[in-house]
């Protein structure tokens, strides 16, 4: 699966592009939660995503930095820090940085209305084990996933999105983690010319027995510019023990 899964997208890309066929993006990430634990876990996540549109399908690969403070063990784990032992925390703090896993992604669009004010697509993911698992960056194993992605018009001025994967979690040797759904419900509203907020509540299935389901209310503000530059800032805001106390984001992309 995932051998035809590069074959195409590196097919796909090499087709003639046209103009704002691609996007390339970035931004900065901090959170910060204890993640059900005792002690706290900083992270900065910066990705850079390269995307190719087509008519119907979208491709993506994202490579991310990552920095990973904590007191303790911790193992970043479909896309969270997971405790690898309740009972192993240290009292002396650890930092950790390097490259993150790399991400996979592609949607097909399977319909839209003439007025396009309805979207459904289906979606696949793939993480590649690019991190050091030695460093707890990553867990050395392959992801994979597969979900759908919904929008839906309510009116000029809000529209209904929601989202949900399943993924399947490599597991290191020795342990077990649960595979994941996720799911995600909220709206896109345009505030101003060129300004939108998209909000949404997340959840997902702990990928470790005993844990608390992550679940998050997120807001996002894009400001798009001339040149197909777009300008984003997000709040992230921990519902559940299983999720970061809170997040921050600033990014920046551009179609070309």
């Amino acid at each position: 699966m995932m051998r035809n899964f590069i074959c195409a997208l590196a097919l796909l890309a090499a087709a003639p592009a046209g103009a704002e066929d691609w996007k390339l993006s970035s931004s900065v990430n901090y959170d910060t939660g204890k993640y059900g634990g005792t002690t706290r876990v900083d992270t900065v996540y910066i990705p850079v995503t390269l995307k190719r549109y087509f008519l119907n399908t979208d491709l993506s690969a994202t490579l991310p930095f990552l920095r990973q403070s904590s007191t303790g063990q911790v193992t970043r784990v479909g896309g969270r820090p997971e405790r690898v032992s309740a009972g192993r925390a240290s009292s002396a703090g650890t930092s950790e940085a390097g490259l993150g896993d790399m991400l996979l992604r592609g949607t097909y669009l399977v319909k839209r209305d003439g007025a396009g004010s309805f979207d459904l697509s289906l979606g696949g993911r793939i993480k590649l084990p690019t991190a050091d698992e030695k460093k707890g960056l990553g867990t050395g194993e392959l992801d994979q996933g597969a979900g759908f992605e919904f929008g839906k018009e309510l009116n000029p001025g809000l529209k209904l999105l929601a989202d949900g994967y399943y993924t399947i979690i490599g597991d290191p040797a020795g342990t077990d983690y649960n595979n994941q759904l996720a799911l995600s419900l909220g709206f896109y509203k345009p505030l101003q010319q060129g300004l939108g907020l998209t909000v949404l509540y997340e959840t997902s299935s702990a990928l470790a027995d005993g844990s608390t389901d992550p679940r998050s209310l997120s807001a996002l503000l894009e400001k798009r510019a001339g040149g197909g530059l777009a300008y984003t800032l997000g709040l992230t805001l921990g519902l559940s023990e299983g999720s970061p106390q809170y997040g921050l984001s600033a990014g920046l992309g551009g179609k070309f």
